[in-house]
């Protein structure tokens, strides 16, 4: 039956009110809006150090390290040049599953777009009655399915550095300076079934379905973001050896970053949820689209101080960096057209984050003259990172983890050493409705490679593996996500000495 276009700019009206209200209402694995997504995913720049899980204190000579672990500088035997770059292929997906609903049958059918397989009620039948939407099979007025998948491919270099001892008096120091790919910013989510309400929703209280006579309206729409770009760290660091075997370093960064930003709305349909007296739902068709695309721009100041002790079997070592402040500039083009009515405006502001203390202690032990296993915990108290809107209102959005990493490292041939390790990994979310509540969403990276060495020459490959998995979990349904990557790293070095 035609709606009355006076019905359909109310229904629509109603629905962008809504859709735009929501925005800052809903949950993780919903509609978070872009702020500081990717922030926290540090690019670890030495291929070496990639190589054995990440280890900082089990690689010794590597200018790549620092940034993450100045100290390490003391095992330059000479000026030394470093430059590495990497390819890394990521593959992105979800998978919805619905839940039939006990009270409005097809719900999960219409979610999961399984209802072109259900015929409509043959009119000609003399049983078939058409008095109200429950008499009859709703349908979306789109193509759009539940499930998703994305791949995407980067190539580029992270890192270029310089370094070089020296001796001021009785003190022995080495000093280096370069650019470090400081964190990866590409991001991407999508959900292809939000309701606004959360319907289903657990926490912070469940949205109840009527059953006692009254009616609930829910948008239904699909919801993308995605971020692409980098920060870079442009600094300097230096080095003492305190003593044959303690050494003490610091280092500085810079940090500037530009990013491309993306969010999208369509609208998919306005969903009535009645009792009366039985219950069933419909849905109305609505068109509304929302997009915003825009910049950031990412500045901020980063330093590290760290010791390593190097006895003849075992190093011990401590990096630590102080609370640093990350500030976003963005701006947006919002643009809104629904109905006939059409809005465009480009907005601007300001963001920040300020991130706590947070640091990595180590162990290495040299079983055999060419046998090294290495152990590290890092601790990430980003539960106390503080994030300040443009408005001036603080809040904690990241959750804490802590971190263990374990490399071993062979060495057959003098020209030639065989690594592997893995460390574990978090993001600063956990999916909806986890069971632990302020548990990260967390993984593992698998890694292999060598080193081999041609005169002044030295070339480092690693391979990386990782698989994160995690789910957002409602009463009507969960999602099933899934990313996968696969990371080769080169790192050449010449020393001269």
């Amino acid at each position: 039956m035609m709606k009355h276009p006076l019905t359909q700019l109310i229904h629509s009206t109603k629905y962008l009110i809504c859709i735009l209200l929501a925005h800052s209402a809903l949950a993780q694995g919903l509609d978070t809006p872009l702020t500081m997504q990717g922030l926290d995913h540090l690019t670890p720049p030495s291929a070496a150090s990639r190589s054995v899980g990440g280890l900082l204190f089990g690689v010794q000579g590597d200018p790549a390290m620092m940034f993450s672990n100045p100290a390490s500088l003391r095992g330059l035997k000479g000026l030394q040049l470093s430059i590495s770059g990497l390819q890394q292929h990521v593959s992105t997906q979800q998978t919805q599953q619905w839940i039939p609903e006990k009270y409005f049958a097809g719900f999960s059918l219409l979610m999961e777009g399984l209802t072109g397989y259900i015929s409509d009620p043959d009119p000609t039948n003399p049983g078939t009655r058409f008095i109200n939407a429950k008499d009859t099979v709703q349908r979306p007025f789109d193509t759009i399915g539940p499930n998703w998948s994305r791949s995407t491919n980067r190539s580029l270099p992270i890192q270029l550095f310089a370094a070089m001892p020296f001796s001021i008096g009785e003190y022995r120091f080495s000093a280096g300076i370069g650019v470090e790919e400081y964190a990866n910013l590409d991001h991407y989510y999508q959900n292809n079934n939000v309701l606004a309400p959360s319907i289903g929703s657990q926490r912070p209280a469940p949205i109840l379905l009527p059953l006692t006579g009254d009616t609930v309206d829910a948008n239904w729409y699909q919801y993308s973001q995605s971020r692409d770009g980098s920060i870079y760290g442009y600094g300097a660091a230096v080095a003492v050896a305190l003593s044959e075997d303690l050494s003490l370093g610091v280092s500085g960064l810079l940090l500037k970053g530009t990013t491309d930003d993306r969010e999208a709305k369509t609208g998919r349909g306005l969903l009535h949820f009645v009792y009366i007296p039985q219950s069933y739902f419909f849905v109305d068709s609505v068109y509304s689209h929302l997009s915003k695309t825009g910049t950031s721009e990412f500045s901020g100041l980063e330093f590290t101080v760290s010791a390593v002790y190097r006895g003849r079997y075992i190093t011990l070592g401590a990096s630590v960096k102080p609370p640093a402040t990350i500030t976003r500039k963005y701006q947006t083009r919002v643009q809104i057209d629904t109905m006939g009515l059409h809005s465009d405006q480009t907005i601007s502001g300001q963001d920040e984050i300020t991130v706590p203390w947070r640091g990595t202690l180590g162990l290495a032990l040299a079983l055999r003259k060419n046998l090294a296993l290495g152990f590290e915990y890092e601790f990430r108290p980003y539960a106390s990172a503080v994030y300040k809107n443009d408005a001036g209102r603080e809040s904690n959005p990241w959750l804490s983890a802590s971190l263990l990493h374990f490399g071993v490292e062979y060495v057959p041939l003098e020209w030639l050493a065989l690594r592997g390790g893995v460390r574990e990994a978090a993001e600063v979310f956990q999916g909806e409705g986890a069971a632990i509540v302020g548990e990260p969403a967390g993984y593992s990276i698998y890694s292999a490679g060598a080193g081999i060495t041609f005169g002044k020459f030295h070339l480092d490959i690693t391979y990386e593996y990782a698989k994160m998995k995690y789910q957002d979990l409602w009463e009507s349904n969960v999602n099933l996500n899934n990313q996968t990557s696969h990371t080769v790293v080169a790192g050449v070095s010449y020393e001269f000495h």
